[in-house]
Order: structure tokens, then C-alpha cells, then sequence
């Protein structure tokens, strides 16, 4: 996380410890700036860390979710296929015996005129 301080800023903040801390106090001071300044950085990168591990576990979820509505839609439209095929064989079977009645019909009408016309009235 860049400060945007310069060599001069620093050189500056520097003096200022030296002259208000003094020589004996400017060495510890730094030690503890730093540690403070550690476990700042060390606590920023688990955050992001983890934000990240979010941002990656939310899109796996979203992608899971994709793939079960993809998984869902193609079992509903292969039961609907199923569904499809069942129907156009009933059809087919139904105008099959349409068939098959209308010429039974065409037989009975055919085989009866004959003996019709035979007969005197």
C-alpha cells in the first residue's frame, strides 16, 4: 500500500523522531514501528486473502448453480423428448386403425351394394 512519500518526506519524519524520541529511544521506537507496520501489511494481505477466496467461492457457486439448471433443463427436455416420441406413436397407431376402419368400412360397403342390388324389391 504505497504512501506516495518521497526520500526528502522521509528524510523529514526521520530528523523529527531523532530530535523528538532522542538517540536512545529513536532505535526501540523504529523496532516497534515496525512490527506495528508487519502485522498492518500481514492483516491487510489475509483480508484480502480471504475477500478473494469469496469472490472465487461466490463464482464457483454461481457456475454450480448454471450447471444445474443446464443439467435440469436437459433432463426436463429429454423427458419431454420421451413424452414427444410416446405421443407421435400413439398417433401413428391411431391413424393406423383410422385406417384399417375406414377400409373394413369401404369392404362392408362394397361386399353389401352387391347383395343389395341382387335383391327384388
Amino acid at each position: 500500500m504505497p504512501f506516495d512519500i518521497g526520500f526528502s518526506e522521509l528524510l523529514l519524519v526521520m530528523v523529527l523522531a531523532l530530535l523528538v524520541l532522542g538517540p536512545e529511544r529513536l532505535p526501540r521506537a523504529m523496532q516497534t514501528f515496525g512490527r506495528w507496520a508487519g502485522k498492518a501489511k500481514k492483516t491487510v494481505s489475509n483480508f484480502n486473502h480471504q475477500v478473494n477466496r469469496e469472490l472465487e467461492l461466490d463464482q464457483m457457486k454461481k457456475k454450480l448453480a448454471e450447471h444445474e439448471e443446464m443439467i435440469k433443463r436437459q433432463a426436463e427436455g429429454s423427458d419431454l423428448q420421451k413424452l414427444r416420441d410416446e405421443a407421435e406413436q400413439k398417433i401413428k397407431a391411431a391413424e393406423e386403425a383410422q385406417a384399417k376402419a375406414k377400409e373394413q368400412a369401404k369392404d362392408l360397403i362394397n361386399s353389401e351394394s352387391p347383395a343389395n342390388q341382387d335383391k327384388p324389391s
